[in-house]
C-alpha cells in the first residue's frame, strides 16, 4: 500500500461535536479502537471504496454514519500504527493496528490521528442526518 493512500474511517454521528453540518467536529473517538475489536480499528482501503461507497456500504450493513474522515498510510507509519489490509470481513477492509499499546497511549494516538484527518477535513458528509 503507498503511504499517500487515504484510510477512510465512518464518524458514528455521537462523536460528533457543533450545531451546523458545516462547523460540525469529530471526536478522537472515531479513531480509538476497542478491547472488543482487539484493539484494531476498522477502515476502508480508498483504492477499492469512494468515501461515498464506503458510507453506503456502511449504511447497508445496517450501522450509522455522520460521514467519513479520513487519515493516510503514511500517518499511520508516523505514528508507528501498523495497518493490515486484511479484507476481512469484506475486500477492501484495513485495520489500524494498536495492540500493544497502553490505555494512555492508545489516547494519545488517537488524538494524533484525528488530527491529520481534521487538516484533510470532512471526505464525505450525511446531509440526510
Amino acid at each position: 500500500m503507498d503511504s499517500k493512500n487515504i484510510l477512510l474511517r465512518q464518524v458514528h454521528p455521537s462523536f460528533v461535536q457543533g450545531d451546523s453540518i458545516s462547523s460540525q467536529v469529530f471526536s478522537s473517538q472515531t479513531f480509538r479502537p476497542t478491547p472488543k475489536d482487539d484493539n484494531k480499528l476498522s477502515v476502508y482501503n480508498e483504492t477499492l471504496f469512494s468515501a461515498k461507497e464506503s458510507f453506503d456500504h456502511f449504511s447497508e450493513q445496517g450501522y450509522t454514519s455522520a460521514g467519513v474522515v479520513g487519515v493516510s498510510k503514511g500517518e499511520c507509519d508516523a505514528e508507528s500504527l501498523p495497518v493490515n489490509e486484511d479484507n476481512i470481513p469484506f475486500e477492501g477492509h484495513c485495520s489500524i493496528d494498536y495492540n500493544g499499546l497502553e490505555t494512555g497511549a492508545i489516547k494519545k494516538k488517537a488524538k494524533k490521528m484525528k488530527n491529520y484527518a481534521s487538516k484533510r477535513g470532512w471526505i464525505f458528509i450525511n446531509n440526510e442526518e
